[in-house]
Formats: structure tokens, C-alpha cells, sequence
């Protein structure tokens, strides 16, 4: 019978281990359970550790997972599983018809290692926390709070919903911001061209002009030298400094400086103020709705907001919700959410009806979000528009201006 060497913790919370025979690793964390251990790891007497899954379902294999997975994997994924466990499907049988149902790797290897976490008697919200860069907090809480109240499948359900609309929101801006962020670059491309290919061959018909240029013309061709000149060094400098800016901003005096910048520019503060809102009240909703206690639900919702200004307002908070303050009361004292929010969550206390009214508050914002967004599309295409046509103006006249004069001096 092969020999397994499980570590665990004993009652007095010490690490130790213990060489117990088995048939399998099932079989040896068993064993080691009936001996007082919680078992951590399980490693065969001929090496190697077991402790995620592999395709037999036998043994666990650390599964290496390079990259993620998508949202929307992972919002399938979940709405799958729902419907499974909604049909009173058991879990490991559930799991197993995604595993064969699922063609993607990344994710049939993740269900196998969460599957034979299941079988070893360890729970859906254990399994999943074995990869913590796949499933957030928010994720393992509610699953765990699912499996807690025996309300599993309904709150996959909403887990599904909630990273549905997580995908549609991103998608939403993304879809709006990439017009004018790919015009931009094409425009900037092509001026980068113009100033160092058209101008110069332009330009060599002055070289014979008798007389001063005009003050464009001469700025035209002075930029346009210099390009040629300098072109790669400002390429090179100006990546270099892109890099170094991008590690400033994830430093938290970085991103404090970006956020509240951020939220002082017209139209963009109103866009990340209302998504900011958006999403902690959507997330803590759903999390109170599955069972997660509110001061946990606020710890995980202020990871999810991403935005430190609002991220200090949810810490304050909590402290005072701690203290027993009512949800409504504390998110006024922060002085940063806005009335109206802070009116219909005190009302949702009141009534009991907080989770609904939190919803709404996230829909309401939504909306803002989608508001926002069309004015900040329509906004942008025609400043770009108008800029571009500026700049051509501009370049046209340089060089046509002598051009002219010459015309008028041949005659």
C-alpha cells in the first residue's frame, strides 16, 4: 500500500507530520483527520505534492495556471454550475459534466482541482480559493456564504449576474473610448510622417527664397528638423518616461494623485464618481443578499471599487457601521458619497429592505455611467475634429503662404 506524508495542524495548532498508508490521497488526509490533524498537504513517500488536482481524479496535482481566465469564462462557468445545482445535481457530478462539457484548458484544469478538493471532503468555496487570481474575494465569500445557508445555487446565480454586469459596464466604456483613443494614434502616426517625410520635400523649394519666411513656415520647418534629428531619442525618452510614470502610479501616492485628479476633470470626474458608486453598491448588495456579514461585505466591497478616494470613505465607514452606527449615517460622515445614495439606504434600513435599495442605487448610477459616456463620445469627436482641421490649417497655410509670395514675386 503506497505511503503518503501529510502536514497539518493538531489541536494545540502546531505544524507537524505524519506518514500514513493509503491507497490514495483521499484516503491519507482521512487518515490523518482521524489522527487530529487538519491536513494542509499530501505528499507521496516517493515525492511529489498532491495537492491539486490532476485528470484521474486520484491524486492532486499543483495545477499551474499561467495568465487567467476571462469574466466571462468564469460568469459561464457559474451560471452553469447554478443550474446544475438548481436540478439537484450533486456538486462533484456537476463539476464532472463541466469538465467534459468544457473545451478550454485553463479551465477544465481549474474545475479538476476544485472537483477533487469536493471528493476530499473539503467545500465548494475551499476549492475555489485554491486560485485566488481566478476568484476574488467577493467569489469565496459568497460561495461560502451560499454553502453556509444551503442557498448554493441561488447565489451562484447572482454571482453570474454580478460578473455579467461587471463585463457589460467594462465593455460599455471600452467600446466607448476606442473610437477616439484608435484616432488619435492613426492621427498622431500620420503627423509624425508628414514631419518627417512630406515636410522635408516640401520645404527644399525655399531653399532658394530670397527674402525672410513667415514665422509658420519657419516654425514648420524647424519642427520637421528636428524630428528628423531626434526622432528616435524622443521615441526612446518618451517610452522611458511612459514606464517610469506607469510604476509611479502604482505606488499608492501614485494612485491617490491619479484618482483624485481623475475625479477633478470635467466629464471623466462625473464617469468615475458614478461607476465608483456603482460598483460598491451593486457589490455589497449582492453580498448581503447571499449572507456575507456587513462588515465583511464592506471589506471586500472597498477592494472591489478600485478607487482610493472612495476606498478611504468605505474604511472610515466600516469603522463607524463597527461601532454601531447605522450604514446610512457613516457613509454621510465621509462626505464623499452622494445624498441621494446616502437618502435611499437610510430609507432601506428603515423599511429592512436595504439589499433592493442598494440595487437601485446601482442601477440609478448605471444609468449616469451610460449618460456619461454618450457625452464624453459625442464630446471628444468633435474637439478631435476640429483640432485635426486646426493643425492642417495650419500646415497648409506654412507652406502655401510662400509659395504664394513666390508666385506673386515671379510675376
Amino acid at each position: 500500500m503506497p505511503q503518503y506524508e501529510v502536514t497539518g495542524t493538531n489541536i494545540q495548532g502546531k505544524t507537524v507530520r505524519v506518514l500514513v498508508d493509503a491507497d490514495n490521497v483521499r484516503g491519507a488526509r482521512m487518515k490523518a483527520k482521524g489522527q487530529g490533524l487538519v491536513p494542509l498537504s499530501v505528499v507521496s513517500s516517493e515525492g511529489g505534492s498532491l495537492s491539486a488536482a490532476d485528470p484521474s481524479g486520484d491524486s492532486l496535482k499543483n495545477v499551474s495556471i499561467f495568465g487567467g481566465v476571462s469574466t466571462v469564462e468564469i460568469s459561464e462557468m457559474t451560471r452553469q454550475l447554478a443550474v446544475l445545482l438548481k436540478a439537484h445535481v450533486p456538486i462533484v457530478e456537476s463539476l464532472s459534466a463541466m469538465i467534459d462539457q468544457i473545451t478550454k484548458t485553463k479551465m477544465k484544469k481549474i474545475l479538476m482541482a476544485i472537483r477533487q478538493a469536493v471528493k476530499e471532503g473539503r467545500g465548494l468555496a475551499e476549492g475555489f480559493a485554491q486560485f485566488p487570481n481566478q476568484f476574488n474575494r467577493v467569489y469565496i465569500n459568497m460561495v461560502k456564504a451560499g454553502e453556509s445557508s444551503g442557498r448554493l445555487d441561488v447565489v451562484l446565480m447572482r454571482l453570474a449576474d454580478f460578473y455579467e454586469n461587471q463585463v457589460k459596464q467594462k465593455n460599455k466604456v471600452m467600446g466607448a473610448l476606442a473610437y477616439p483613443i484608435i484616432i488619435m494614434i492613426v492621427a498622431l502616426g500620420a503627423l509624425v510622417l508628414i514631419f518627417v517625410k512630406v515636410i522635408p520635400t516640401i520645404t527644399e523649394i525655399f531653399t532658394d527664397m530670397k527674402g525672410t519666411l513667415p514665422l509658420s513656415t519657419r516654425m514648420l520647418i524647424a519642427t520637421s528638423a528636428y524630428l528628423q534629428d531626434y526622432i528616435w531619442h524622443l521615441l526612446i525618452g518618451g517610452l522611458a518616461v511612459a514606464m517610469l510614470f506607469e510604476r509611479y502610479l502604482k505606488t499608492k501616492a501614485g494612485r491617490e494623485w491619479k484618482d483624485r485628479l481623475l475625479m477633478k476633470v470635467p466629464v471623466v470626474g462625473p464617469l468615475v464618481k458614478a461607476l465608483a458608486v456603482s460598483s460598491f453598491a451593486r457589490t455589497l448588495a449582492t453580498l448581503l443578499q447571499s449572507g456575507v456579514p456587513m462588515l465583511t461585505a464592506l471589506e471586500i466591497a472597498k477592494n472591489v471599487v478600485n478607487q482610493s478616494v472612495y476606498e478611504e470613505a468605505i474604511e472610515h465607514a466600516s469603522t463607524q457601521v463597527s461601532e454601531g452606527r447605522g450604514l446610512a449615517v457613516a457613509l454621510f460622515q465621509t462626505k464623499v458619497f452622494p445624498p441621494i445614495m446616502i437618502h435611499m439606504i437610510g430609507v432601506g434600513e428603515k423599511t429592512g429592505e436595504l439589499e433592493p435599495m442598494l440595487l437601485n442605487v446601482s442601477e440609478n448610477y448605471e444609468l449616469q455611467v451610460d449618460t456619461t459616456v454618450n457625452a464624453l463620445t459625442s464630446l471628444l469627436s468633435p474637439i478631435m475634429i476640429v483640432g485635426m482641421v486646426i493643425f492642417v490649417g495650419f500646415i497648409m497655410m506654412a507652406i502655401l503662404g510662400p509659395i504664394f509670395e513666390m508666385n506673386q514675386f515671379a510675376g
